[in-house]
């Protein structure tokens, strides 16, 4: 594949502001659709939808300025795969969270992570060797790869969870651009769609 265009950085670029602002994770499940833009200015996902319905997602809450998406990629013998990765800390360990997190141990995921500068990232869905028959079988799915837990030892010491999910893939990650809807919050309910 050749270079066909460049970078160019905007005023907007260098204002932004880092960090996410809200996390959405979910499971796979029978009847997912993903639809994917890879037109030449674009590599963006369009729509996250479950039987051409909306497809929920759970609302994690979490402590400012502490969750963070990063992606490396490395390449050996011709392959580029990049390992994405989301962390972030519920404070307080109660049975609530202890409960969620024993789902989440044993699950096929994949997570939205909405950036303070609007930007939505998405972890755990590629279309590079992607199952096309059966999206489920998708194997670039997110898991939880880390967990910690502390009480603090001092006063003033944060206490919780500190939850890493992670995805292994063979292309960037992509951005959620909606075509439709995009992500709806849920008001009172914890949950939110994607069309």
């Amino acid at each position: 594949m050749a270079i066909a265009n460049g970078i160019n950085i905007a005023c907007s670029d260098l204002q932004a502001s880092g960090g996410i602002r809200s996390i959405h994770i979910r499971t796979w499940i029978t009847g997912d659709s993903i639809t994917y833009n890879n037109s030449a200015a674009n590599h963006s996902i369009t729509s996250i939808a479950n039987s051409s319905s909306t497809a929920t997602w759970y609302n994690f809450e979490f402590k400012n300025e502490l969750p963070v998406f990063t992606s490396t990629a490395s390449k050996e013998n011709g392959s580029t795969v990049f390992e994405n990765s989301l962390s972030f800390m519920m404070p307080e360990m109660d049975n609530g969270k202890s409960a969620v997190i024993q789902e989440l141990m044993d699950t096929c995921m994949m997570a939205l992570a909405v950036a303070n500068n609007g930007k939505i990232y998405v972890l755990g869905v590629s279309q590079k060797y992607s199952n096309e028959k059966a999206t489920l079988r998708n194997q670039t799915y997110a898991s939880m790869t880390s967990l910690e837990g502390t009480s603090g030892a001092a006063y003033n010491d944060d206490g919780g969870w500190t939850v890493t999910l992670t995805c292994k893939q063979w292309e960037a990650p992509r951005l959620y651009i909606a075509s439709g809807a995009g992500l709806v919050l849920m008001t009172g309910t914890g949950t939110s769609t994607t069309t």
